[in-house]
Formats: C-alpha cells, sequence, structure tokens
C-alpha cells in the first residue's frame, strides 16, 4: 500500500459522515431545516420564544461581548436592524453567555436603546441547537420558520439586507 494512503481515507469518511449528517438534520422537510424551538429571557425583562415570531424573517445573530467579531458587527447589525423593522424583519442579538454576565452584558451595551433584541443563552443550549461552532455566526429564518441562509463571521455594511432581500 502506498504511504500517502491516509489523507485520501481520510478525506473519503468526512464526506461520507457529512453525507450521512446531511439527511439525519433534526427539523428536516425535504431540502429546507426547520429553524429549532427555542424560548430565551429579554436582557431587558421578559422572554420570547421563536414560534411568536412566525409570520416574519427573523435573524438570529449569535455573539458574546468578549468576541472582536462580534463587537465590530454590532453597530451594522443595529443600522440594518432600524432598516428592516418595516419589512416585517425580527433581529435577534442572541448572547451565548459564555464567561459573561447580565450587568456586563448591560454595560457593555451602554444605554443607547438598540433596534434588536438582546436574547441571553445562559447555557448555550440554543446555540448547541442550531449548531454554532463560532461567533458570529447569524441564521436567517423566512417566514414559516425555516432556516434559509447561515452567514458565519461578521456581517459588513449592508449585507444582513442582501442576506433576507428575497424572503421579503
Amino acid at each position: 500500500m502506498p504511504k500517502n494512503w491516509k489523507a485520501p481515507v481520510i478525506i473519503i469518511v468526512i464526506m461520507v459522515a457529512v453525507l450521512a449528517a446531511s439527511f439525519i438534520l433534526p427539523g428536516r422537510q425535504g431540502n429546507k431545516v426547520l429553524a429549532p424551538a427555542f424560548t430565551l429571557p429579554v436582557l431587558e425583562g421578559g422572554e420570547i420564544t421563536l414560534a411568536s415570531l412566525k409570520g416574519q424573517v427573523v435573524v438570529l445573530n449569535f455573539w458574546a461581548t468578549w468576541c472582536s467579531y462580534c463587537v465590530a458587527e454590532m453597530e451594522e447589525l443595529d443600522a440594518a436592524a432600524g432598516r428592516l423593522a418595516g419589512q416585517g424583519v425580527k433581529v435577534l442579538a442572541i448572547n451565548i453567555m459564555q464567561r459573561e454576565t447580565e450587568a456586563g452584558i448591560r454595560a457593555f451595551l451602554g444605554k443607547k436603546e438598540h433596534n434588536y433584541l438582546v436574547l441571553l443563552d445562559h447555557d448555550s443550549r440554543v446555540a448547541r441547537s442550531y449548531g454554532v461552532g463560532g461567533i458570529p455566526t447569524t441564521f436567517i429564518i423566512d417566514r414559516q420558520g425555516q432556516i434559509r441562509r447561515v452567514k458565519q463571521g461578521p456581517l459588513g455594511p449592508g449585507e444582513l439586507d442582501n442576506l433576507v432581500k428575497d424572503l421579503l
């Protein structure tokens, strides 16, 4: 057997695993994936469920205050949330609560009002259910509750508008 046999075998095993995983995704309907349901507390009080937002385009942005890329996109996320709110788009900034406190998040956000809701994922359960492997990660959910897009990394200027425009 040739010396370089390990790399091709590993690649084939990974490809088979990815293919198998694509058939067993939770909530899969044909080639669409239902967004996992959740209920999370809102930083300013109360709680929100994903089900209560059905009929709207929902943007889930997973973030943390210690993530420099997350911090860099916050101003754009806020501006986009303001621009898109009148078109039936709800932006939820879900803090994954790793090394975070509610007081620290409040201090980070300051007194300024935001165009998005900040949700607290205390045990990162929701992040895990969405398969978030790194932050920031943004999910776009259509009006029927299907995940339509996933963006890993920070949002650039106007990028969120482009990600949702065909869903409005």
